[in-house]
């Protein structure tokens, strides 16, 4: 018989997202929480990168450099560049649980009057 394959796991979250969390977390004295609250992911998520970026980046291994230079630019946000993002993951997330499209679509004809 055959057995069920597993299947690969994805995430929903970016690696540069991930790697700036673990970063953070071991280079800190931020926590689960306070980390969770900081990004509005869930503690058990931000433990799951923590495990990820151990897995794939082993004591001794750098991280890519073209990696390590995006999370460095991320690091360098200003408050509003930041609040920007928010607001911009507030609408998207506000669109699917209304079912309703909340942007703008640019290049669309307005009607006459």
């Amino acid at each position: 018989m055959n057995s069920p394959k597993k299947k690969k796991r994805t995430s929903k979250y970016d690696p540069k997202l991930r790697i700036a969390i673990a970063q953070e977390y071991l280079t800190t004295d931020l926590g689960y929480g306070s980390l969770a609250k900081k990004y509005g992911i869930a503690a058990s998520t931000i433990k799951d990168f923590i495990t990820w970026y151990k897995q794939k980046y082993t004591e001794g291994m750098e991280v890519p450099a073209a990696e390590a230079s995006e999370v460095s630019n991320s690091e360098e946000r200003t408050d509003s560049d930041l609040k920007v993002i928010a607001l911009q993951l507030l609408i998207e997330n506000a669109s699917k649980e209304l079912g309703v499209d909340l942007v703008k679509k640019f290049g669309t004809k307005q009607p006459k009057k």
